[in-house]
């Protein structure tokens, strides 16, 4: 059963992914970019106006030649990744170009799943209002709206309650939120490059003020064409997961000028392979769950949830500030 709750954190997380770019387009030059933040001395409001204006330019990408670094296997899976706001995404891949398709994750407005090779005869899905207050959430203590913003488009948003910047010990500002979800109040710390205003690093809490997920972003890239930020390679793992899963976005393309077939985003069909919801009542049963989707009490865990190595935001591993990292200009 740990196997099954591994792939379901690697989905979750894959199907919350955004942010990408593709090395079909030579770079031309390299140069610092502009900062996304002016002032010196900026206030909480500047710098989270900043973030979500970055952020909300984002509204489609297509990334062809991404890599998924997967914890026990060798080599990264090639893969296709095609994203539309809100909660649209489309992500195929294999071990090779010559091999198979090895997985399918994706959501569109309604509902998410995910298809691996490997699950022999069963494919998951799960309505995204329904996963809000559904027992399997307690495998994943997350929100797979939240690793949208762990993948590239984070966003500050007026429901939470935010405050800072405070100083942190690299140099950079932390930002405190406290994020109310169905499940109880977590907290959200924030790491911001001091420089040029970039997200470099964020770390969710649970109620208990558990470390339950963290992320890294690396290699910040600038769009010159779209006026983007972005980050090449983030490392996320989550509370249960078998390690961290590290994503190389390669060179998307941002905002396509024809708009994306919305066939893309229907969930699909495999031979062999059964569509299993995982809040219906009979799979919750299945694997020992029989509470009621109803029920507020906490649900039993279909494996034991063991915390991640908690460490201050501070500490290893140390996230150097933007001005000292590589800044790639994208010349379209």
């Amino acid at each position: 059963m740990k196997k099954t709750v591994s792939v379901f954190l690697i989905a979750a997380f894959l199907v919350s992914l955004t942010g990408c770019e593709s090395l079909k387009n030579a770079f031309k030059r390299k140069e610092n970019a502009p900062p996304m933040i002016a002032a010196s001395n900026p206030t909480l409001e500047q710098i989270t106006s900043a973030i979500n204006r970055n952020s909300q330019m984002i509204r489609n990408f297509t990334a062809e030649n991404a890599s998924v670094y997967v914890p026990g296997v060798v080599i990264p899976l090639q893969s296709r990744i095609i994203f539309e706001r809100p909660k649209r995404l489309r992500i195929q891949g294999a071990a090779s170009s010559l091999s198979g398709k090895e997985f399918d994750f994706g959501s569109n407005d309604t509902l998410f799943w995910f298809w691996m090779r490997r699950l022999q005869g069963e494919m998951y899905y799960c309505r995204h209002d329904q996963f809000a207050v559904c027992p399997v959430r307690n495998a994943v203590p997350i929100e797979p709206d939240w690793l949208i913003d762990a993948l590239g488009i984070a966003e500050f948003k007026p429901t939470d309650r935010h405050t800072g910047p405070l100083p942190a010990a690299d140099g950079n500002w932390e930002i405190v939120s406290e994020c109310q979800m169905p499940s109880g109040q977590f907290t959200k710390r924030t790491i911001v490059d001091s420089k040029i205003g970039w997200v470099l690093r964020q770390e969710m809490y649970s109620p208990q003020n558990e470390l339950v997920a963290r992320s890294v972003a690396t290699d910040l890239r600038y769009d010159r064409s779209t006026g983007i930020y972005y980050p090449k390679r983030i490392e996320v793992q989550c509370q249960g997961a078998d390690g961290a899963i590290t994503i190389d976005l390669g060179a998307p393309v941002f905002n396509a000028a024809q708009p994306i077939p919305q066939a893309t985003f229907d969930m699909p069909a495999f031979d062999a392979y059964r569509a299993i919801d995982l809040c219906s009542p009979d799979f919750l049963r299945s694997r020992g769950n029989v509470m009621p989707l109803s029920s507020s009490e906490p649900a039993a865990l279909f494996v034991p949830v063991v915390p991640l190595p908690d460490a201050p935001l501070s500490g290893v591993p140390q996230v150097p500030p933007v001005s000292q990292a590589v800044i790639e200009t994208v010349i379209r």
